[in-house]
């Protein structure tokens, strides 16, 4: 098994923006799980992971906050078939706080 990051960091004066971007995972074939590690002001940024040609939902539009790992939450377990060793993030942010830190896709052969 291996960890890969995908970097989330938005500043509080930053516009409203959407986001679909690509996250490969080498060579890996399984999405494990996944969680959030980070600080996050309010409720102000949803993600969604789908297969990588944006076909299949794996986790629905929700809430960073959904994500957080902490506080008796552990990572978000998966375990997902994904081809061409990719899948896709999705995310919505509003402009008012910071967002910092990383989902964390645990991943396997």
């Amino acid at each position: 098994m291996r960890r890969f990051v995908y970097n989330i960091n938005k500043q509080a004066a930053d516009p409203d923006s959407t986001s679909n971007e690509v996250v490969s995972f080498e060579d890996y074939t399984e999405l494990v799980g996944v969680s959030f590690v980070g600080a996050h002001g309010a409720n102000n940024i949803d993600v969604e992971i789908r297969s990588h040609n944006g076909k299949e939902s794996f986790i629905d539009s929700v809430p960073l906050e959904y994500y957080k790992i902490g506080t008796g939450r552990e990572e978000i377990i998966l375990h997902k078939q994904i081809t061409n060793n990719s899948i896709r993030v999705r995310t919505s942010f509003v402009s008012g706080s910071d967002v910092k830190g990383a989902l964390v896709f645990t991943c396997k052969k």
